[in-house]
């Protein structure tokens, strides 16, 4: 572990490059919207029911998405509301239908900047589907909503969870994550075991250098031993 650490304008340009994935991150995973359908197709076994309810969440998003790049701010924030109106209905279903609906209400809601009121649906996404691969997903965008009304408690609880997540392709993200908010709370000895159980674990990944240079940050600071 290197003794030195050259400190000029580290911190300011590891908290940019930070915020920025977390942003293009968040934004990658809205597509999962469109493309959860294959959750769908891997149930051998659906009711009738749960088909029909699907096809008409999938004609909600399908309205709510349509031409939609045209649109002024005005007919989305209509569009939005009516999605959310037709929503109401599914996302307090379980099973794959209540996965969907929840998803689907909490893109809507982080549209809208209602951050805790998206953090919600992620929750229920992830409770619903908890044997899904949505499951970690949801809950890392949960606890990206969380820190964004500065819950910083719960923005811990879920990238501890997503972070947890076998094949969950962001773990070592969400693991880094959980590290920065144990920083930003002030628990520094947390921070410093988030940070360097991801780089011994993944010490070429992007995410596990930057969890080694905020480790090494955390020394020089004096904040750990």
């Amino acid at each position: 572990m290197p003794e030195k650490f050259e400190k000029a304008t580290a911190r300011e340009k590891i908290s940019a490059y930070v915020e920025s994935r977390r942003t293009i991150m968040f934004s990658v995973l809205i597509a999962v919207v469109a493309v959860i359908a294959v959750y769908s197709i891997s149930v051998t076994v659906m009711t009738k029911s749960s088909e029909k309810n699907l096809s008409k969440i999938d004609a909600v998003t399908y309205q709510l998405t349509k031409d939609s790049f045209s649109l002024s701010e005005e007919d989305l924030s209509a569009r939005r509301e009516a999605a959310m109106a037709q929503l109401t209905e599914f996302v307090k279903k379980g099973g794959i239908v209540g996965v969907r609906a929840n998803m689907l209400a909490a893109e809507i809601c982080y549209s809208q900047k209602k951050y805790d009121e998206a953090a919600k649906y992620w929750t229920a996404a992830a409770e619903k589907g908890c044997s899904s691969y949505t499951n970690p997903i949801a809950y890392f965008n949960a606890a990206v909503c969380s820190e964004e009304i500065g819950d910083l408690d719960n923005a811990e609880i879920y990238y501890e969870k997503a972070s947890k997540a076998q094949d969950f392709l962001q773990a070592n993200h969400s693991e880094f994550s959980l590290g920065r908010v144990k920083e930003v709370k002030g628990d520094f000895a947390g921070a410093a075991e988030s940070y360097k159980s991801l780089f011994d674990r993944s010490p070429n990944d992007s995410w596990g250098m930057l969890a080694r240079t905020r480790f090494i940050t955390l020394q020089t600071e004096g904040k750990i031993e």
